[in-house]
């Protein structure tokens, strides 16, 4: 009984016209591993890096009453907080400002560190980001203060709000009545 060669996808023709099969599956395989493994590896860092950028750069807003409700599952986790200044409540420090902050009825006191902006004032909302000050405190420690622009401020500022917009750029007056620019 004589063998014949294997013929399929298996078998090659060499240079000679003689069937040789090929290098089996499991070597190509083999092969193959360490670049897989690589690209685990690599979406594995960037999905670790995404996550982390995004963990850092998302930090939650909650107004005064949510904040006071999650005070022991926030322990002292860094988060954004928003309220009304409370007033007659403010008191300068050397460090900076207290006061009160409330929202839906409940009131959180706030020690700022920092100057607290130019429109800081009673009855106005303002976005703080900070922390309470130890797991179960009551006192919310703050580092970045933004006082919110109410309607009233948009409709008495339109003229700095267009220059903002415009980065800065005011467009050259016009003397009256010719409408050409003035020198």
């Amino acid at each position: 009984m004589e063998l014949t060669p294997r013929t399929g996808p298996e078998a090659e023709a060499g240079p000679d016209g003689a069937v040789t099969t090929a290098p089996s599956r499991s070597k190509t395989t083999k092969s193959r591993l360490p670049a897989m493994a690589l690209l685990v590896v690599v979406v594995l860092v960037g999905g670790y890096v995404l996550v982390n950028a995004l963990g850092s750069a998302t930090t939650f807003y909650r107004n005064v009453d949510e904040a006071v409700a999650q005070r022991d599952t926030l322990g002292t986790k860094r988060f954004r907080l928003q309220g009304t200044v409370e007033p007659g409540t403010d008191r300068r420090t050397g460090e900076g400002v207290d006061f009160v902050l409330t929202y839906n009825g409940v009131e959180l006191p706030v020690q700022h560190a920092g100057d607290p902006p130019e429109m800081f004032k009673a009855n106005e909302a303002v976005l703080l980001e900070g922390h309470f000050a130890a797991d179960g405190s009551t006192t919310f420690q703050s580092d970045l203060m933004i006082v919110k622009h109410s309607e009233t401020y948009t409709a008495e500022h339109q003229d700095r709000i267009a220059e903002a917009e415009t980065g800065g750029q005011v467009a050259p007056s016009t003397t009256a009545g010719t409408g050409a620019p003035t020198p």
